[in-house]
């Protein structure tokens, strides 16, 4: 065999090295991927069943839809502490979600409902504490969350003991 069919071999061989060695990347990185997005819906679990965020939810999920600003502070620091939990902790949740870290149908199907209830409970507290600190970004993202679900006719689509009555765990 010659030098130059040896190099030819040898280079040929170093392509499909690379092509080999480019797919396991490719697909390690999905992995790796996967991984990430299922670890982040764990901590959004771990997260929503934290007692201070279970104790913030309960207090505002007990206030009336629309509730104004004035009427929320006026039932005392409490409330008013137990809706900056809410709304600071979905706040963190819609960036995560908006940036891809948390999948938006894992977030729908674990909080979605409970984030546009708060939403409409807390909305006039949101825009109140904007105009009053002069700080239009306040919970933003959170507002952009619950829009997106409320776009989605979240609080009227069926509960998931119904849409999935006939699931059977896979074989």
């Amino acid at each position: 065999m010659s030098w130059e069919a040896v190099t030819a071999l040898g280079t040929a061989f170093t392509g499909v090295v690379i092509v080999v060695t480019a797919f396991a990347a490719i697909i390690q990185l999905r992995q790796l991927r996967e991984q990430r997005r299922d670890s982040a819906a764990v901590e959004l679990a771990r997260s929503l069943k934290d007692i201070e965020f279970i104790r913030a939810f309960e207090k505002t999920i007990s206030l009336p839809v629309g509730i104004s600003a004035k009427e929320l502070r006026s039932l005392g620091s409490e409330y008013v502490d137990a809706a900056s939990i809410i709304g600071l902790r979905l706040e963190m949740l819609g960036v995560l979600v908006y940036r891809g870290a948390i999948a938006f149908d894992v977030t729908e199907d674990l909080a979605g409902g409970g984030i546009v209830s708060m939403w409409i409970r807390l909305k006039d507290f949101a825009r109140e504490t904007r105009e009053q600190q002069h700080y239009p970004m306040y919970l933003e993202w959170f507002q952009w969350l619950a829009e997106q679900y409320e776009k989605r006719d979240r609080l009227h689509q069926k509960p998931a003991h119904e849409r999935h009555h006939a699931w059977r765990p896979p074989s």
